[in-house]
């Protein structure tokens, strides 16, 4: 699909770390220093957190491109598992009803009975929606073999170390020898993850060079614009998911809407101008220019 379809919904779905363990369901609107989830404010000290990162980015990336606001679906989890029950819980029995043709999920604490029964699910949708997955919503799809429920990770170098990995169950287990490829040979972790199942169709592996996949074959690689100082800044990973779980919902084909989010985040960061104080909002605050200024360039 292309630009100018219409969808449903596109949903953004993960935990927050904060005592508040109530399900929050709403619209997402970000104003440049506050996320707002329906009516529920979160400042912008939350806004460095990854799951608030992405949905910031998504809403946007929305808003840029005068696309209908995507939804949210949070609760506070501090590890106990409380909210991300009921996170799961919501996607199982509720989810299908707001007609979501994209969903993406972000870090629900891995509990492997909510986490199956939501991916098992989605073949019972009357049309099941496009999936994507980033941090431990992506490595409990690996450890429960679940990969292939996907279609499209977002990984970074240590997570795809993980899914190259045919034995580990845990991202403490990951074997040394992945560990010392690293970065030094991305394509070759790659295709270890697509020989034993451990990757979706599509994926969009982040790091200095981002890797554009599609069925283990690299199609794009994204190097410049080159922005060191954007390494350690918290949040730039999550900010690529949330651009491109816009673009996907609003109907661009999924290479392409890689493509122009690993783009767009690099550009947004060269906008920024970025110090290592810099804080991902501030980032945010670029996305919606740099995706007009890339989307004018292809």
């Amino acid at each position: 699909m292309e630009k100018g379809e219409k969808v449903k919904m596109l949903l953004l779905t993960g935990t927050l770390p904060i005592e508040e363990k109530s399900l929050l369901v709403g619209k997402i609107k970000f104003d440049g220093r506050t996320l707002y989830i329906g009516e529920k404010m979160f400042g912008y000290d939350m806004i460095s957190i990854g799951a608030t990162a992405m949905m910031a980015a998504a809403a946007t990336t929305c808003e840029a491109l005068q696309l209908e606001t995507p939804m949210a679906a949070v609760a506070g989890d501090l590890g106990q598992g409380d909210g991300s029950t009921l996170l799961y819980t919501y996607l199982t029995e509720d989810a299908s009803s707001t007609g979501a043709s994209t969903i993406t999920m972000h870090y629900i604490l891995p509990i492997r009975k909510g986490f199956m029964e939501f991916v098992e699910m989605l073949d019972y949708w009357e049309k099941r929606p496009f999936m994507i997955a980033d941090a431990g919503s992506m490595l409990i799809a690996k450890a429960t073999g679940s990969c292939r429920k996907f279609d499209l990770f977002t990984p970074d170098a240590g997570e795809i170390c993980f899914l190259a990995d045919p034995e580990a169950g845990h991202p403490a287990y990951v074997k040394s020898m992945f560990f010392a490829i690293d970065t030094t040979d991305v394509p070759y972790l790659i295709q270890e993850a697509y020989k034993y199942n451990n990757a979706p169709r599509y994926l969009l592996v982040k790091g200095p060079t981002d890797f554009i996949v599609d069925d283990g074959k690299i199609v794009y690689t994204v190097s410049e614009p080159n922005i060191p100082v954007l390494e350690p800044i918290g949040g730039t990973g999550d900010t690529i998911t949330g651009i491109l779980s816009a673009l996907i919902g609003c109907g661009f084909e999924p290479i392409k809407a890689c493509l122009i989010a690993a783009k767009a985040n690099r550009l947004a960061g060269q906008l920024a101008n970025p110090t290592p104080a810099t804080r991902v909002a501030e980032i945010i605050n670029y996305i919606g220019r740099a995706v007009r200024q890339v989307l004018n360039t292809l």
